[in-house]
């Protein structure tokens, strides 16, 4: 009798689950990777990982309702804040909002002319950002002159970020993108290639953007504007790498910053930011948005 009570509430228990848990029965389990390119690496803890079947049996043979197969991956959406051009007297603003939501993002910072850049830098590593190479100088006419001058200028940053912080950063934005066109004028139609290729050889990794809220176009965006920018850039994608600005003159970026992380989180998105075992972002590049709108995002 006791056998027979305990594999009734066993069959009644189960079904439950069936219904309240869509067929997933959480188990503990080892750290599980997202095996898509550009998946961004661990996406579910042990507690976050499930198995189904037993669930599934059950509810299959007891009631004849369907339900989600076993999970082995418990996927979610990923958007990368990267912000370029930093530091700037807007950093601290922009990791005060960050800090409100418990966001990081990935700061591709420059190195010329910038006031309290060490300070900067050590601050944006002590709260848990990433940083990037975005060069020193971001002169076009120095940078993609030739393969030496870009190399000399970015290990020049490297250098800086490392003294600033003490670590390095293998992890480069260039300055337009690696499709840019200006290049060519400076170091002929072959130069980015040329570049990247180097680039690549000497270990570092290159992040273009797949989504904007053209914070760098031509003539300024409205904040409206800049908003619908960030909608049309980023529908549909995943993961979604959002190019903003960290300038002085970027106070709407500053402004529309909340709004941008809440919409994400609207639209499923979790945060994460770019470290170097990263792959495949040299194929996240420019949208058709911008390029048919003619924006000058990307600078």
């Amino acid at each position: 009798m006791l056998f027979v009570l305990t594999a009734v509430l066993g069959l009644v228990f189960g079904t439950a689950l069936a219904f309240y848990s869509n067929g997933y029965f959480s188990q503990v389990g080892e750290e599980v990777y997202d095996p898509e390119p550009g998946g961004g690496g661990a996406v579910t803890t042990p507690e976050e990982h499930y198995d189904g079947a037993l669930n599934n049996m059950l509810a299959k043979k007891l009631l004849g309702k369907s339900v989600s197969p076993v999970a082995g991956l418990k996927k979610g959406k990923v958007a990368y804040l990267t912000i370029d051009d930093g530091p700037s007297k807007n950093t601290p603003k922009i990791l005060e909002i960050l800090g409100n939501y418990n966001v990081k993002a990935t700061f591709f910072v420059n190195g010329w002319n910038k006031k309290n850049f060490s300070e900067m830098l050590r601050m944006i590593k002590e709260e848990g950002h990433a940083i990037g190479n975005h060069t020193y100088s971001h002169r076009y006419g120095i940078i993609y002159s030739s393969v030496e001058n870009f190399m000399a200028d970015l290990k020049k940053l490297e250098e800086m970020i490392y003294e600033a912080t003490g670590t390095r950063t293998n992890i480069v934005r260039f300055p337009g993108g690696s499709d840019n066109l200006v290049s060519v004028r400076y170091g002929g139609k072959d130069i980015m290639k040329e570049i990247a290729e180097k680039v690549k050889e000497e270990g570092y990794i290159y992040v273009d953007w797949n989504a904007s809220a053209g914070d760098a176009s031509t003539p300024p965006l409205t904040k409206e504007q800049m908003k619908e920018a960030v909608r049309m850039t980023t529908k549909g994608k995943n993961p979604v790498v959002l190019l903003l600005h960290d300038m002085d003159s970027k106070k709407d970026t500053v402004e529309i910053l909340p709004w941008i992380i809440e919409y994400l989180q609207g639209e499923g998105y979790e945060f994460d930011v770019i470290d170097y075992t990263f792959t495949g972002f040299e194929k996240v590049n420019r949208t058709d948005y911008w390029r048919e709108n003619t924006a000058k995002g990307g600078k």
